[in-house]
């Protein structure tokens, strides 16, 4: 994992140059956020929910129980972040479907709402079972 600030939603340094386990230290400072980019397998799975777009209406009911025991926290816009370790063998993309679902990986980043640090949130992470595994697959790796 790696943190780093953000000014509206643009970061204000490099941030994929910095290296993994890099975090920012202290007081957020006024008008800015922390942004977090997940190490290489770990994925963010990112609903939407504005405008006319409901992610939440696109996810499948078998998985919503896997989704909300794992580390998850309210967007500003009442959308969620959903964390897992990825334990599927298919190279996913760091891309949006359209669904209102994104899908981050160690080459995105997200917002990180939560009060505490992201350090201690790591024992929530759970791994991907094979059903969201196909789910996201579907959605989100890299067609051949």
């Amino acid at each position: 994992m790696k943190s780093f600030l953000l000014r509206g939603k643009k970061p204000i340094i490099k941030w994929g140059m910095l290296p993994d386990e890099t975090y920012f230290k202290g007081q957020l400072p006024e008008g800015y956020s922390l942004a977090i980019s997940p190490s290489e397998g770990y994925i963010i799975i990112d609903i939407d929910k504005h405008n006319d777009k409901n992610g939440f209406d696109n996810i499948p009911k078998n998985l919503l129980s896997e989704l909300t025991n794992t580390l998850n926290y309210c967007t500003k816009n009442n959308g969620r972040h959903f964390w897992f370790k990825y334990s599927g063998k298919k190279s996913l993309a760091n891309k949006a479907s359209g669904l209102g679902i994104d899908l981050r990986t160690n080459k995105g980043y997200v917002v990180w709402y939560p009060k505490q640090d992201i350090k201690e949130c790591l024992i929530e992470i759970k791994n991907t079972s094979k059903e969201l595994n196909k789910w996201i697959e579907t959605l989100f790796s890299y067609k051949n």
